[in-house]
C-alpha cells in the first residue's frame, strides 16, 4: 500500500502529559501507524491555554487552533464542549468562533499537507468542517461518530437537518461506535433508497483499547472490591452508584469503591458519601491508571443519559471486560449492542435503569458474587477491541475509501 497522509479533525485530546482528557484519538492515530509506519497523520484539535501548538513524534503531528482573539477567554472546548455549554449557555455564542477558527486552520493544514483523506471525530463540528472543506477544496472526509452530537443538528430545526443530511450523505465513509448510532444518522435520509445507500457506507466499530488487558488469577489484596474510571459527570451515572453504596452501608454492605477521574461533579459526589466506604481517587494516568484498574477485583458503570448527553460505547467499560473482571453495566452503556453480547451476557450485571436505586443495590450484591472464572473466559472473546488488532479493520474500510 503506497503511503497515505491523513488528517485527523478533533474536538478533544490531552493538552500535556498527565491531562485528564479521553486519548482515544490519539491512541487511535498511534496503533494506525504502527501498523502503516509510511503513513502520516496530522492531528488538528482546539488549543487551550498552556498547550503547546505543534508537536511531533515521528510521523504523527498534532497541531492546535485558536479560536478566540485572547487565549483566556477559550472556553469552549475543555474536558468537552456539551457539558461546558450545559453550565455555562452563554458559551454557545463561542460555537461559531470555534467552526471558523478550525475551518481556517484545517485549509492551511490542507495546503501545506496535502492530505489524501480528512478523518473528522464527531460530525458536530468536525464533520460541518470536513463538508465545506471537500466543498473548497475537493478533499474526501470520513466521519466518526462517538456519542449525541447527531442530536445538535436537531436543536436547529429543518435547516439542522439538511446541514446534517449535507454532511452524511457527502461522507465517504460513516463510523459509529454502536448500532444505535447508525439508525440515528440512517433517519436523516427521507427514502428507503437514500437510507440503504448509506447503509452500505455505515460501520459499526467502537474506539479500541491499548495495552494487554488478559487479567491474572491473582489480585492485590489492597486492590479495591469495585471499581470504576470515567469522567465525574451526570451521564456516568455516579451518582446513583453513591446513593446506592450508602443504602448498601445501612445494611451493613460496605465494598470498597474506588472511583477514579475528575470533572465538572467531582464535589457535588463527594459530598454525597457519609458511611459508604467509597475512595476518589482523582484523574489517574499512566502507572498509577494501570495500578488501579490491574488491581481492580470488579468494575461497574451505571451511566444515565442527561439532557440528550448519552454515552456511545464507554472505552473503560471495554477495558473492564478485557481485563476479565465481573462488570455491573446500565441499559445505558450500550453494552447489548456489542455483537458479542450473547456470547458475553451471562458474565455482566445488567442495569435497566440505574435510577432504580433498589434494583442498582440487588445488582451491587450480584456482582459481589459473581463467578470470576466465566469473567476471564470472556475476556478472550473482547481481545478484538485492543487497538493493536481493532485498527486493521477500520484500516480494510478505511483503504478501500482512500
Amino acid at each position: 500500500m503506497a503511503l497515505m497522509k491523513i488528517l485527523f479533525l478533533t474536538s478533544t485530546l490531552p493538552r500535556f502529559p498527565g491531562d485528564m482528557q479521553a486519548n482515544f484519538v490519539a491512541e487511535q492515530a498511534e496503533a494506525w501507524l504502527a501498523a502503516r509506519p509510511f503513513d502520516e497523520i496530522t492531528v488538528l484539535a482546539p488549543h487551550d491555554s498552556g498547550a503547546p501548538r505543534k508537536e511531533r513524534h515521528g510521523n504523527l503531528c498534532i497541531e492546535r487552533f485558536p479560536y478566540m482573539l485572547r487565549e483566556r477567554w477559550q472556553r469552549l472546548a475543555y474536558p468537552a464542549i456539551l457539558p461546558n455549554i450545559r453550565r455555562n449557555p452563554a458559551l454557545v455564542l463561542q460555537v461559531p468562533f470555534f467552526l471558523w477558527g478550525e475551518y481556517r486552520a484545517a485549509s492551511q493544514v490542507v495546503r501545506g499537507f496535502n492530505p489524501h483523506l480528512i478523518y473528522a471525530h464527531w460530525v458536530m463540528p468536525q464533520g460541518v468542517v470536513a463538508w465545506q472543506l471537500k466543498r473548497k477544496l475537493g478533499i474526501p472526509y470520513i466521519l466518526q461518530n462517538h456519542s449525541s452530537d447527531l442530536s445538535a443538528f436537531l436543536k436547529l430545526g429543518g435547516f439542522g437537518r439538511k446541514i446534517a443530511k449535507d454532511v452524511l450523505k457527502s461522507a465517504e465513509h460513516f463510523f459509529c461506535v454502536n448500532a444505535y448510532q447508525r439508525d440515528f444518522a440512517l433517519d436523516f435520509f427521507d427514502d428507503d433508497v437514500q437510507r440503504a445507500e448509506f447503509s452500505k457506507r455505515c460501520t459499526v466499530l467502537p474506539m479500541g483499547i491499548g495495552g494487554n488487558f488478559f487479567s491474572s488469577t491473582k489480585k492485590e489484596k489492597n486492590g479495591f472490591e469495585i471499581a470504576t474510571i470515567a469522567r465525574l459527570s451526570r451521564k456516568k451515572g455516579l451518582n446513583y452508584l453513591l446513593e446506592a453504596a450508602e443504602r448498601l452501608a445501612d445494611r451493613g454492605v460496605m465494598p470498597s469503591i474506588g472511583i477514579a477521574g475528575d470533572g465538572e461533579d467531582r464535589a457535588e459526589l463527594q459530598a454525597m458519601v457519609s458511611k459508604a466506604n467509597v475512595t476518589f481517587t482523582g484523574f489517574l494516568n499512566g502507572r498509577e491508571k494501570e495500578h488501579f484498574l490491574a488491581s481492580a477485583q470488579r468494575f461497574i458503570f451505571p451511566a444515565r443519559s442527561s439532557d440528550g448527553d448519552v454515552e456511545g460505547m464507554p472505552v473503560a467499560l471495554l477495558e473492564a471486560l478485557c481485563r476479565g473482571c465481573p462488570v455491573l453495566a446500565s441499559k445505558d452503556t450500550n453494552i447489548e449492542l456489542l455483537p458479542e453480547w450473547p456470547s458475553i451476557c451471562e458474565t455482566v450485571a445488567l442495569v435497566p435503569d440505574p435510577t432504580n436505586i433498589e434494583a442498582l443495590e440487588k445488582a451491587i450484591e450480584r456482582l459481589l458474587g459473581a463467578d470470576q472464572e466465566k469473567s476471564r473466559e470472556a475476556a478472550k472473546l473482547m481481545s478484538r477491541y485492543r487497538w493493536d488488532c481493532l485498527i486493521q479493520e477500520y484500516l480494510s474500510v478505511i483503504e478501500k475509501v482512500a
